[in-house]
């Protein structure tokens, strides 16, 4: 275990931070709607105010990167682009209970914990879909399902979630990004102890390093995942420890959205292997932080695996490519592992009752078709699972999302019974991944929290990712 960073704290503001998912401790339920009631009451114009205040009518306090209204609700918070030239506010210095209303609570993966309230909107993203960036879980043309979505992403561009505006308006400069002895003390956790699998982590760090200079995000990115196991690890610190990770994630995503501009007439080969290391761990971070902060709830939990789904069909893109590219690297091990267990012929039939049910059930046939896509697919998860060795279980838990159509997130956003179950049974490929710091139990939270919200007419088909959680245990 690596020891605590210490040292003073350097915050690294930029256009736009990314949301503390963690619960304000104070809140209660029905809370924010009285709040905003008031808010409203007391309304003033704010010129300068961010996007989400204007949005809501009420009175901006500027504060930056985040004002305090979107830090206590929750929500994204971005200033338009003509403010941007002008001194930022300084933030004031938190309190604890400000600070925890931007940052998750201090728990463990392994163990319940707070969730968002569940008013928290699908439509209001946390992540944007990228639209450049290679899915970790596809590493060859073959073997993997193919998916053809009928509906573009919904959600903004990267660009135009951090800067409030079309990409255009990025600002010309950026902070040049820095190091310091705090990022040193992740960057050794990341080497000893941030266990990810056999023939990834390694590697990725040493081509994150490679590229410090030159693509600084991929670093950022893999800083900001070093900082949120140290989380799980400290809990004491989580809170510092989950600031770190979203100030980080932060820059990294502003850096990769100018690095985006920069190529987009360019020749791009130069630099796709940091852009697919980014997009890699980027995939890893949100699966770990939407089954580590927002299982709590049903509402919340499913809003946030939408926002999920919807950032991995970002970036799902060709890798034909720049396969031939990213297989020379010293990630060459890790993607000739998984490639082959995703071609192996065993085919398993976890998923073969499912299927039957959703083909006779009374859906519009584009639902049918959509739910039973992604019933394949999780089918072919659990192939992969069945295929890999032990200590590498963990990639058919993040290939899985990058699969999903948007039909079949439609059908989910509608709460269909047909699409909920298939989001069960996916939780017992979770569920069979628990002793991945990733995931952690959280399978089991899933798999209960749709149980509990079908009810018992729905029975039938949760039993068996049911008896999964009584008889796989430990």
């Amino acid at each position: 275990m690596s020891p605590r960073p210490s040292g003073p704290e350097t915050r690294l503001d930029g256009p736009g931070s990314g949301p503390g998912p963690g619960p304000h401790p104070g809140s209660r339920p029905g809370s924010s709607a009285t709040n905003t009631a008031k808010l409203r009451r007391a309304h003033r114009k704010s010129r300068n105010g961010c996007w989400e205040c204007k949005r809501r009518h009420i009175k901006c306090d500027e504060t930056r990167p985040k004002c305090s209204n979107c830090s206590v609700s929750e929500r994204d918070c971005s200033f338009p682009h003509s403010t941007s030239a002008s001194a930022p506010t300084p933030a004031a210095t938190p309190t604890p209970n400000q600070a925890s209303a931007t940052t998750p609570a201090a728990t463990s993966v392994n163990s319940p914990c707070r969730s968002p309230a569940d008013s928290t909107s699908s439509s209001g993203a946390l992540y944007p879909a990228p639209q450049n960036l290679l899915p970790s879980s596809l590493y060859a043309p073959r073997g993997i399902p193919v998916v053809d979505d009928a509906t573009p992403p919904t959600l903004p561009s990267f660009n135009e979630f951090f800067a409030g505006s079309p990409s255009s308006s990025l600002p010309d400069s950026l902070p040049q990004p820095s190091f310091t002895a705090k990022h040193l003390v992740l960057f050794h956790h990341a080497q000893t102890s941030m266990v990810y699998t056999t023939y990834f982590m390694s590697p990725a760090i040493n081509i994150a390093l490679e590229w410090a200079q030159e693509a600084p995000y991929a670093m950022d990115q893999v800083l900001a995942l070093a900082a949120d196991h140290l989380a799980l690890q400290w809990p004491e610190n989580a809170n510092a420890h989950r600031r770190d990770a979203t100030e980080l994630q932060t820059r990294a995503l502003m850096w990769f959205n100018r690095d985006t501009q920069d190529i987009a007439n360019q020749d791009n080969d130069r630099i796709v292997i940091p852009r697919f290391l980014f997009a890699s761990l980027l995939s890893i971070h949100i699966i770990y932080e939407t089954f580590a902060y927002y299982r709590g709830s049903y509402h919340a939990f499913i809003d946030r695996f939408i926002e999920c789904t919807h950032l991995h069909r970002g970036v799902r893109t060709v890798i034909s490519d720049s396969y031939e590219l990213i297989v020379e690297t010293s990630l060459r091990p890790f993607i000739i592992n998984v490639r082959l267990a995703s071609e192996s012929g065993y085919a398993g039939s976890e998923c073969a009752e499912l299927e039957r049910l959703i083909d006779n059930s009374d859906l519009a046939p584009a639902t049918i078709a959509a739910c039973k896509s992604a019933c394949q697919s999780v089918q072919w998860a659990f192939n992969l699972h069945a295929n890999l060795p032990s200590d590498d279980h963990i990639h058919a838990v993040t290939a899985l999302p990058v699969l999903l159509t948007a039909e079949y997130v439609d059908a989910l956003r509608k709460h269909r019974p047909e699409a909920l179950l298939v989001l069960a049974y996916y939780g017992v490929l979770v569920h069979r991944c628990r002793n991945s710091w990733i995931v952690g139990d959280a399978g089991a939270a899933v798999i209960r929290l749709i149980a509990d919200y079908l009810g018992t007419f729905w029975a039938e088909p949760l039993r068996w990712p049911l008896e999964v959680l009584s008889t796989e245990q430990g």
